[in-house]
């Protein structure tokens, strides 16, 4: 078997392939043994229609078939023979048969770029990071966090208004056009005034309410809401008031520190809030470094991209977002794929870039991924999930999706690497970054 490699782009290649008259020949044999399996012929029985019979009635459908096993029987060799490693579904041209019997075909498929990334290129890198620094408004809106979730809720006298500083429970059916829409329903809804939780012209209409009244609400939704299907539109809001109960809030004290079960003092709170804060901090600035590097490389390092990798995370993106649009209670039918696809081209190529960028570095460093390390990601998944380990790993077994796990793991050991490398410049907040 003869085979040749044509380089279409740096990217692409196509290879040529020469078969042999013998394994041709075996090839058509079986071709018209499997169409004797399946023929139906007057006459005779399926499975049993004589050889000569079958090649006379299925000319072309033998020969198709016989290019078709000659591809399936030579091609992972040729690929073998000629140590390359298609990453798409390689596009098959079939040519012709000479007059000995030979016959040829081609293959075109992706293939990976050579990056030229050395560790001279990723060692040293020069990064900036904000000074971590947990401000006063910051620590107060967290402290009102918690006061807010210890606030108990104390029952009303029947003539009680929903005013501010009181929740009330409600049942609710909207009309748009005098037709229901999704959301339009809903009981045993919580709702307080100022939270936000609501738009404020319902809130308003809500003001001065009290328990088994019933209130006939009409506004409209902003011109900008965010479901573009009730954008502009007027809506009528039959409310029922059920419930109105007294917001408790509690003083931020000592006696309040106590109440949250692992501190005698606010002083101690107020400490372990700043703890935990500013290592949230520091984790999100962990993240944006590892933007900045993903960012400096793809800048510095030029090559060119297969197009089916592309393609590939596009898929991706809009299948995340169409799973967005669906608990959004957004139609999917209506999302203009090819403009959505203009814009996140870029994007997708950003992401391609990136992932071969790392998988170079984790080359060059010969990064590997032990079994415990793989083992304790799955534990992490399983304690967020409150599920089984067992389970969770069976899911990823099942699914085939241990490979991509590794491969995130494998990439965020490369990012550390560059990260623990890199020269990084303390900064001080942006104005407005918190």
């Amino acid at each position: 078997m003869k085979t040749e490699i044509e380089d279409i782009s740096p990217v692409q290649k196509k290879l040529k392939v020469e078969v042999p008259a013998d394994i041709v020949q075996q090839a058509r044999t079986l071709a018209i043994k499997q169409l004797q399996k399946e023929a139906k012929i007057e006459g005779f029985r399926v499975g049993k229609v004589p050889l000569d019979v079958i090649e006379k009635r299925f000319g072309r459908e033998i020969q198709q078939q016989t290019v078709e096993n000659v591809v399936d029987q030579t091609l992972m060799h040729a690929l073998d023979q000629t140590k390359t490693h298609p990453i798409s579904r390689p596009e098959i041209a079939p040519g012709m048969f000479d007059t000995i019997g030979n016959f040829s075909y081609s293959a075109t498929f992706d293939v990976l770029p050579e990056l030229m990334l050395k560790e001279k290129d990723f060692k040293g890198l020069k990064l900036e990071k904000e000074e971590t620094k947990i401000e006063k408004e910051e620590m107060e809106a967290e402290l009102k966090r918690l006061q807010d979730a210890m606030t108990q809720l104390e029952p009303t006298v029947p003539e009680t208004p929903f005013v501010e500083g009181f929740v009330a429970t409600i049942d609710f059916t909207g009309l748009i056009d005098g037709k229901k829409f999704p959301g339009s329903d809903s009981k045993d809804y919580t709702v307080e005034i100022g939270t936000g939780a609501m738009l404020a012209d319902f809130e308003k209409e809500l003001k001065g309410a009290k328990a088994g009244e019933t209130r006939e609400v009409r506004f409209h939704y902003p011109k900008d809401y965010f479901n573009k299907e009730l954008a502009g539109k007027e809506a009528r809001f039959s409310v029922k008031v059920k419930d109105i109960r007294k917001k408790n809030v509690p003083v931020l004290n000592d006696d309040f520190a106590k109440d949250l079960g692992e501190y005698k003092t606010m002083h101690e709170v107020r400490a372990d809030l700043e703890k935990r804060m500013t290592a949230a901090k520091e984790g999100q600035q962990k993240g944006e470094l590892y933007n900045q590097i993903l960012k400096t490389l793809i800048e510095k390092t030029k090559f060119e991209i297969p197009d089916s990798l592309v393609r590939s995370e596009l898929s991706h993106m809009l299948k995340d977002l169409a799973e967005e649009m669906k608990k959004r209670g957004q139609k999917v039918e209506e999302l203009k794929a090819a403009e959505v696809v203009k814009q996140f081209q870029p994007e997708a190529e950003s992401r391609v870039r990136g992932f071969l960028i790392l998988n170079q570095i984790a080359k060059e460093t010969a990064l590997q991924i032990t079994e415990k390390e793989m083992d304790d990601r799955l534990a992490a998944i399983a304690k967020g999930l409150n599920r089984p380990v067992a389970e969770v790993k069976e899911h990823y077994e099942k699914n085939r999706l241990l490979g991509s796990l590794e491969t995130r793991i494998l990439h965020e050991k490369a990012l550390e690497f560059v990260l623990n490398e890199a020269k990084i410049k303390s900064v001080k907040p942006k104005k407005g970054s918190k």
